[in-house]
């Protein structure tokens, strides 16, 4: 079946619509988004892409170390702000985050942003990306 105008541009509108944050891209093809990784911004959503985070315990066991990479996919360098925020079992935030630091992006340039957690009940996380104005 050939696709339609509907077909495509009916999700590109429920995308538009949607209110923010927005669930980061996967750099693999294959991969579904990475739900831990969000975008403020719709703009900054399509020239961003987060990889497989990697996510252990710290070799004492008792803090939740993350590192995520994130590729810049436009063909400018892009400056954006990145906040990690750890979350309990439950998926209740932690007074436990990151601050927001600067991470430059080349054109077609992928950097790993990395965090530990302050708190050992800290066992998901959420990162945050938001263009650096």
């Amino acid at each position: 079946m050939k696709p339609t105008l509907l077909t495509i541009a009916f999700p590109l509108l429920l995308l538009a619509c949607s209110a923010p944050p927005y669930p980061a891209f996967a750099i693999e093809d294959d991969a579904e988004s990475a739900a831990q990784v969000v975008v403020a911004d719709a703009t900054l959503q399509a020239v961003v892409r987060a990889g497989r985070p990697l996510v252990e315990r710290t070799p004492q066991g008792d803090f939740l170390r993350i590192v995520v990479p994130i590729r810049n996919i436009d063909d400018e360098p892009i400056s954006i702000l990145v906040q990690a925020s750890f979350l309990d079992s439950q998926r209740q935030q932690l007074p436990d985050e990151t601050n927001r630091q600067v991470l430059l992006l080349p054109s077609g340039g992928t950097s790993n942003f990395e965090a530990i957690s302050r708190q050992s009940r800290a066992s998901d996380f959420v990162v945050r990306l938001s263009w650096n104005k």
